[in-house]
């Protein structure tokens, strides 16, 4: 569509000019000009970048297993006992789970970790 629009360019603009004289002619003048103005500020803002989207990024059971370094059968064991994130259902027998969620279970380990070694450190003094 780009293509055809550079291609007719010039036909367009002669066409709009013809429009916008007879426009002034009836009065409407001011209106185009504020309309020109408005599609020219639209124009300068538009941005070119791809849009993108905020989607949650899916990992497999795999995937996560690979991610924080447990079997399956672990993963699982945590999974049933409420202390690992939930799964996202895909299908029948095909679930995955938001990369952020298992990220932060992770930082959350460590976290514990981390206060641990305080407490620990703190009773020994």
């Amino acid at each position: 569509m780009e293509k055809a629009l550079k291609r007719h360019q010039g036909r367009i603009g002669d066409l709009c000019a013809d429009q916008g004289r007879q426009a002034t002619n009836l009065g409407f003048g001011s209106e185009i000009a504020k309309l020109k103005i408005e599609v020219d500020n639209l124009k300068a803002n538009r941005s070119t970048a791809p849009p993108t989207f905020d989607v949650p990024v899916l990992i497999s059971l795999n995937d996560a297993c690979k991610l924080i370094s447990l079997s399956r059968t672990a993963v699982n064991r945590w999974r049933s006992l409420g202390l690992f994130p939930a799964a996202v259902a895909l299908g029948d027998k095909r679930i995955a789970f938001v990369r952020a969620e298992v990220e932060q279970w992770v930082r959350d380990r460590i976290a514990e970790r981390d206060q641990a070694s305080r407490t620990a450190t703190n009773s020994a003094t």
